[in-house]
């Protein structure tokens, strides 16, 4: 009888959902703690270059409960390792051409899992999951309801912020949001083109756009700068959770004015602002930081409801 040759997950080119401990490659140190799961994601290493070297190798990530595993291939030399979700403060999903990245962060860790965006369909479909479980919080009590906060706004014409988005940044935050999820209030700075110098040695810089927009499980910033320079060909999405977000205020660098978001993880996002008017500023900053506190609020008390439910 012929022998097939032995599995080699090396070679494999394409990701893949896991269902069961059976869909894993046989050539992975499966844990035996791990028997079942909750959610399971299989990604290809790096395409070798000429010496067949790769810069990454294959990973699986494992949803269990309220925990995220991710398991190197044997040949990397990589122990395993496990944040419990509660623990994860931000996420950040980028996708370039055909570099896509996962980045978990929170106390005392930060970890990026790079994959080919050829295998984005089930990358994807993994990530819904985990939003799931990372936004329904450590009560389980599901996604909470989103509710305005009444704060007096500028009005559009006054704060260039206040823009429609544009055809790029409508279809990055339809992609991000989760079904029933609402945007509670947003601010956009469209990604535009500077010129500068004479008309004979005209120069041209890109700026690149921002998202900011606050729902009712988590802050979410999407823009299009990668490294500190605009790309046309890409997008990154960033979101912390309600309850990891600590503070939202306006702050000054050498570049203006940002709105600087504060995480519990010790972490800062600078969303940078291009409004005329400083007053103008503060208010936005002002309104977000009052609106994240209504939410904040809002899941307080679903957890609460929860727990009562439960204690009866």
């Amino acid at each position: 009888m012929r022998e097939w040759p032995a599995i080699d997950s090396r070679q494999y080119i394409v990701a893949f959902e896991l269902r069961s401990a059976d869909d894993c490659p046989p050539d992975f140190e499966f844990p035996s703690t791990l028997p079942r799961f909750d959610a399971g994601l299989f990604l290809p290493r790096d395409d070798p270059d000429w010496f067949g070297r790769s810069s990454y190798p294959p990973r699986i990530l494992l949803l269990k409960g309220r925990a995220l595993h991710m398991i190197s291939h044997p040949s990397a030399g990589e122990p395993p390792r496990r944040w419990d979700l509660d623990q994860i403060s931000s996420v950040e999903s980028g996708h370039m051409l055909l570099k896509g990245w996962l980045r978990f962060a929170g106390p005392g860790f930060d970890c990026t899992v790079r994959y080919n965006t050829r295998g984005f369909p089930p990358v994807f479909r993994f990530m819904q999951s985990f939003r799931d479980q990372l936004l329904r919080g450590p009560s389980g009590a599901g996604p909470w309801p989103a509710t305005a906060a009444s704060v007096e706004l500028p009005e559009a014409s006054e704060v260039p912020l206040l823009a429609s988005l544009d055809i790029k940044f409508t279809n990055a935050l339809a992609r991000e949001l989760d079904t029933g999820e609402i945007v509670v209030m947003q601010i956009f700075q469209p990604p535009k083109e500077l010129r500068s110098g004479s008309w004979l040695l005209s120069r041209r810089r890109s700026i690149a756009g921002d998202l900011l927009a606050l729902t009712g499980r988590r802050l979410l910033w999407i823009t299009d700068r990668e490294r500190g320079y605009y790309s046309r060909f890409g997008s990154i999405a960033s979101y912390a959770p309600i309850d990891a977000v600590a503070n939202i205020g306006l702050t000054s660098g050498r570049g203006g004015d940002m709105l600087q978001v504060d995480l519990n993880s010790g972490s800062a996002w600078q969303f940078p602002m291009a409004s005329e008017s400083r007053e103008g500023r503060r208010r936005i900053a002002d309104g977000f930081a009052a609106t994240l506190q209504v939410q904040k609020l809002q899941v307080h008390k679903r957890r609460n409801g929860a727990t009562r439910t439960e204690s009866r």
